[in-house]
């Protein structure tokens, strides 16, 4: 084994598996947990069988074929979190057409850019996007069918797009062909592309990730190991489907014990009384709701003793935070996990039972890890820090027609470039540091943001912050904290740097000063848009 490089658990059995199709796989395991739950609207009450996904996913990949949609082709999805969304999802599967998920809260020119990206001949919405998705729609004349999810009839648009609804296209058409009669189409798994999924945009405008259905086999085997306990618990199905981690927990639940309970958006009230009517046993949660369990004083009010596990992923979470949740909540240990839409959703995550609170865990089964040099690219030994870099067969296919983008994030050795600053130690956990493209360089030291957000944030006074750096001309970028107040809070922004200053170092002192403002920009998954503040600086400048 080459020096300095770390490798996740492998079998003999993963070393000679011979893949089954992803489709097949998915159909084989609704048939077989048949009339179990497979989740449940919290909203409506309304729920669904293993039974009915497949029966009606079924249909509508035989309705899609009769269509003429074919291996390759691709269609989307843009919609919040519903009973429906997991159909088309298993439908694609089965026949080899591509699925490309959606933002649902994206702007009708971030959807055209999105759209432009895979050309989809299918467009499949919900009265909520349906305003946003015509406006897309008028200016990208290769889709070919709109398609809407709802329970009641097509609103009247002023469109000359013939709308067809969702429910006609899960209906078997003649001749009526019994559930055991369908065959899911065999593929090469490394070659057949499953998903395209947007990367999360934080510093440009999304690409579209391409993910194999060996990409997606290689997650499933692991979600399995990580579930593996023969009881069902109740997993609450929050984030958004579109995103790397939701749609991972919608494969998760269809091959493990886990009953998905939905929510199409987060709201105080209803996220903890959610919880409490479903007694949610597992909870995947991002830094943003991790600070609402740490210091909202609504939390105390629910009953939350049912929840077993956290996973929490998206982006990074600060050891301060994370142990207020664990004494909060009364768990002994959250998982926490790190991974990209590029590596297949997740490439670490921590052990149960692990103490490590900083550390973002150790290497999944079958991948590979190592830190390089940022200078030279040199493999670096424990505890020393430079960008993390991933192989096996979680790393993507590419980027959807980008090949350019593809060379310059997977090497000629198969290694991704995650862009992440990081280290690992003698144990082979991992620890994030920061984006390295998000360090503030003041007077040639490195300063990591996320540091100083999880310092301001162990103050009670604080309910969310975001550091960047501001330009200097004599020290090229000096730190700047944009900070939210909690409700009723006095703290003053001298407060703030002067805390700062007593447990830091001098060149992370906050000599960009500190501004109050009523939120910081995050993408749906939690990572800061720093672009988004560094832009408002501008535009203050300019008056």
């Amino acid at each position: 084994m080459e020096e300095h490089i770390l490798y996740g658990d492998m079998t003999e059995e993963d070393l000679n598996r011979s893949y089954e199709s992803l489709g097949c796989m998915l159909y084989r395991s609704l048939k077989i947990k048949g009339s179990e739950i497979f989740q449940i609207d919290a909203v409506t009450g309304k729920s669904q069988t293993h039974n009915d996904v497949l029966h009606l996913s079924c249909n509508l990949a035989q309705n899609l074929k009769l269509k003429g949609l074919k291996s390759g082709d691709v269609i989307t999805i843009c919609c919040e979190n519903r009973l429906e969304y997991a159909i088309p999802l298993f439908a694609t599967l089965y026949i080899g057409v591509v699925c490309s998920p959606l933002n649902p809260a994206y702007t009708t020119d971030e959807l055209i850019h999105s759209l432009k990206i895979t050309r989809p001949k299918y467009l499949f919405c919900s009265e909520q996007t349906l305003p946003t998705v015509i406006a897309a729609v008028k200016r990208c004349h290769f889709i070919t069918e709109l398609v809407l999810i709802s329970d009641s009839s097509v609103p009247e648009y002023n469109f000359n797009y013939k709308i067809i609804m969702f429910s006609n296209l899960i209906k078997p058409l003649h001749p009526l062909i019994r559930i055991d009669d369908f065959k899911p189409e065999e593929f090469d798994s490394h070659l057949q592309t499953a998903v395209v999924l947007c990367s999360s945009g934080t510093t440009g405008l999304p690409k579209g990730v391409k993910l194999s259905c060996a990409n997606l086999e290689t997650f499933i085997r692991g979600a399995k190991s990580r579930h593996s306990s023969g009881e069902t618990e109740r997993l609450l199905g929050l984030v958004p489907f579109y995103h790397g981690y939701g749609y991972g927990m919608i494969l998760t639940s269809a091959v493990t014990r886990l009953q998905m309970i939905l929510l199409s958006k987060f709201e105080e009230h209803l996220f903890l009384s959610t919880i409490e009517k479903y007694k949610i046993n597992v909870l995947p949660m991002v830094p943003p709701l991790m600070v609402f369990l740490a210091k909202h004083p609504l939390v105390d009010k629910f009953d939350l003793s049912s929840i077993k596990t956290i996973l929490c992923g998206a982006a990074p979470c600060g050891e301060n935070v994370i142990k207020e949740v664990m004494k909060r909540l009364g768990i002994k240990f959250i998982r926490q996990g790190y991974g990209m839409t590029e590596l297949t959703i997740v490439v670490t995550i921590a052990p149960e039972g692990s103490n490590k609170f900083n550390s973002v865990g150790k290497l999944v089964e079958e991948a590979q890890g190592k830190v390089i040099d940022i200078e030279n690219g040199t493999s670096l030994g424990p505890g020393a820090i430079g960008e993390l870099c991933f192989r096996g067969p979680q790393v993507m296919q590419g980027y959807f027609n980008n090949e350019r983008a593809t060379k310059d994030a997977v090497d000629s050795d198969g290694w991704l470039h995650t862009g992440d600053l990081g280290y690992y130690d003698e144990e082979g956990y991992f620890y994030i540091v920061d984006r390295l493209k998000e360090l503030i360089k003041y007077k040639g030291y490195q300063v990591a943001p996320a540091e100083l957000e999880a310092l301001i944030l162990s103050l009670p006074e604080v309910k969310d912050v975001a550091v960047i750096g501001l330009p200097d001309e004599i020290s090229g970028e000096l730190p700047l904290a944009f900070v939210v107040k909690q409700p009723d809070s006095d703290i003053s922004e001298n407060d703030i740097i002067k805390f700062v200053a007593s447990k830091v170092s001098p060149q992370k002192r906050l000599k960009g000063g500190v501004k109050f403002i009523d939120a910081i920009p995050k993408n749906p998954s939690g990572k800061i848009l720093r672009r988004l503040l560094r832009d408002s600086l501008k535009i203050i400048s300019k008056y």
